[in-house]
């Protein structure tokens, strides 16, 4: 299966990146986006980016999860303005076969501005590493979806990592066969990595200055 996969649009600010990447890639059967889609909340912007795909990618099924700059209020309108995007936060869907796990991601370490502003988010990553863990162990060959990183490979060298990823998940999913694919980190030493069953791709935009195509 040929999966495009992008994040970290932050529309509008790297919207021409991905205009000029969507246009010049053949169809795929699944695209895939890893969050972080519009600036600092701004919902009106995705409409820069859902003209293109349903332009250029008119057919192709469209799984969406939410980045840290898509607000709450900025999740429910896109919800609701764009419904042909299936949309999922902490949830599961099967699109062509493929069972696909979308959640915003869990942290090791909460930043400093989540501890103050966001009630309880150790719980919430806990809750939240238990459904993914759950999903991964009954979903062979699946597909996790998630913002932020899982693992230190594939992000940004910074002093600060488990700021930007979980260690934690990436150990308890080692063993199983699914295909990790987030965004988040816009540089990073290597994009992919393997080891057993178990797949990492930070997808980007910034980092691959255009769309990622994967056969999965």
């Amino acid at each position: 299966m040929l999966i495009a996969a992008s994040s970290d649009i932050h529309s509008p600010k790297y919207i021409r990146l991905f205009i000029d990447s969507i246009r010049n890639l053949p169809v795929p059967d699944l695209f895939l986006l890893a969050g972080d889609l519009v600036l600092r909340g701004a919902a009106g912007a995705f409409d820069l980016i859902h003209e293109e795909v349903r332009q250029n990618w008119e057919d192709v099924p469209v799984v969406a999860i939410f980045g840290n700059e898509e607000f709450e209020n900025t999740k429910r309108k896109l919800k609701r303005e764009y419904s042909d995007i299936i949309w999922l936060d902490d949830e599961q869907v099967q699109v062509k076969g493929v069972d696909i796990f979308g959640t915003t991601g869990v942290l090791d370490e909460p930043t400093a501005w989540q501890s103050k502003a966001v009630p309880g988010i150790t719980k919430i990553y806990e809750n939240r590493m238990e459904k993914i863990e759950t999903f991964a162990s009954k979903h062979p060959n699946s597909i996790l979806l998630t913002h932020y990183a899982v693992g230190t490979y594939t992000i940004d060298p910074v002093p600060n990592p488990l700021q930007l990823t979980s260690e934690k998940l990436l150990q308890s999913l080692l063993d199983l066969p699914i295909t990790v694919i987030h965004g988040h980190c816009h540089y990073a030493p290597q994009w992919m990595y393997k080891e057993e069953n178990l797949t990492i791709y930070n997808v980007a935009l910034p980092l691959h200055r255009g769309i990622v195509l994967l056969n999965v």
